[in-house]
């Protein structure tokens, strides 16, 4: 029984540390820019961000985006053009709110995942967070005076780096995929088109076929006559 709660509070709190990442989903309207923000309490934080294109029309999935920190609202540190997936972290050097900013073109409108978030503490002070609220959670002694305790808890953190990583490639294979699928959708959606087309300009055709022959035996029976 205390095996099954141990694992239960294990996957409660994994569970939130990914529910903390989880991605924002927003509509980019064509010819618009749109701007996400977030707020960093002190200087020197880690800001991250994660965007892939999940839908485009006429396979357009190509984005701009630009970064600009809080001490110059009108130069962005960072400028990239022409990108369907992006991933990087760096060094806030200022305090206060940064700004990411999309720009899909004038031709389509685009779905877009972002995941954009900072990071204030080191990795040894998240980890240590981590390793208390767990104790707290499942009663356990110090891990200073009990080795094993010790080799299960760093355990449990490379557990937690690879659900990390794991959790990035999952969301690259859904992007991709989720882009493959609409390539074929608008493929099968352009193949049913044009076979209409087809069809409607052989009737066309036809049509014209008909009433050129009938006019042309019009015209001779009344030479004939």
């Amino acid at each position: 029984m205390s095996n099954l709660c141990v694992l239960f509070f294990q996957f409660f709190f994994l569970a939130q540390f990914f529910a903390e990442a989880s991605p924002l989903t927003f509509e980019l309207n064509k010819g618009r820019k749109e701007c996400l923000y977030t707020l960093t309490p002190d200087t020197d934080c880690t800001i991250s961000y994660y965007f892939a294109v999940q839908q485009g029309e006429s396979n357009d999935f190509d984005v701009n985006y630009e970064i600009f920190a809080p001490d110059d609202k009108n130069k962005p540190i960072i400028e990239r053009s022409g990108e369907r997936q992006g991933e990087w972290s760096f060094i806030g050097q200022h305090k206060g709110e940064y700004a990411i900013c999309f720009y899909g073109g004038k031709a389509h409108d685009k779905i877009v995942d972002l995941d954009f978030k900072y990071n204030c503490e080191r990795q040894d002070d998240i980890r240590n967070e981590r390793r208390k609220a767990r104790k707290a959670q499942r009663n356990l002694r110090d891990s200073k005076t009990d080795p094993l305790q010790d080799s299960v808890e760093n355990s449990i953190d490379t557990i937690e780096r690879q659900l990390h990583v794991l959790e990035r490639n999952i969301q690259y294979y859904k992007s991709r995929n989720t882009r493959n699928h609409h390539t074929v959708c608008s493929t099968e959606h352009r193949i049913v088109m044009f076979s209409i087309y087809g069809i409607l300009l052989i009737i066309g055709m036809s049509c014209a076929q008909i009433a050129i022959l009938e006019f042309i035996f019009r015209e001779s029976r009344k030479h004939n006559v």
